[in-house]
């Protein structure tokens, strides 16, 4: 199996989730991690899961994100399974304005096939210039991150 995880980091926080993810993932065959801006069409050839994750910004997906997903080609990732997850702070009262949703029906128009609901990881605030904190992920999110994979990967060979 081949896969894509694919994130948008501005403080470590989402790319080192993305890491983890790829530590569950690399026993069953081939993964590759690639930071958004550096994200180019041809990363999605022969992948059979591409997994997704954003931090929320100001309720939605960043401009960033979106302006990446709207230059690829609409059928892109036509039979494709796909995931989507998002880093946010908690307690996150409103939880469906959240990156994930949002990324989840982005990868589903450009012709994935969703295989898990989206999901959130959580971070300690959302101001770590003023905090001075840069390992902001809550206890335990890297290993609930490993556990999502592992069910991505599940669902994926179903």
């Amino acid at each position: 199996m081949k896969t894509l995880i694919v994130y948008l980091s501005k403080f470590g926080n989402t790319r080192k989730l993305a890491e983890a993810m790829a530590e569950t993932v690399k026993p069953s065959g081939n993964v590759r991690v690639v930071a958004i801006d550096q994200l180019a069409a041809s990363d999605f050839d022969g992948v059979d899961l591409v997994v997704m994750g954003s931090p929320t910004h100001a309720f939605t997906l960043p401009e960033a994100v979106r302006t990446v997903l709207e230059s690829l080609p609409l059928a892109i990732l036509g039979g494709k399974s796909v995931a989507a997850f998002d880093t946010t702070v908690k307690p996150w009262p409103l939880r469906c304005l959240r990156a994930s949703p949002k990324l989840l029906n982005r990868l589903t128009y450009l012709g994935g096939k969703p295989i898990a609901r989206p999901e959130t990881f959580f971070v300690k605030t959302k101001n770590p210039q003023k905090s001075g904190q840069i390992d902001l992920l809550l206890e335990g999110e890297l290993e609930r991150a490993r556990r999502w994979a592992g069910e991505l990967l599940d669902r994926s060979n179903r």
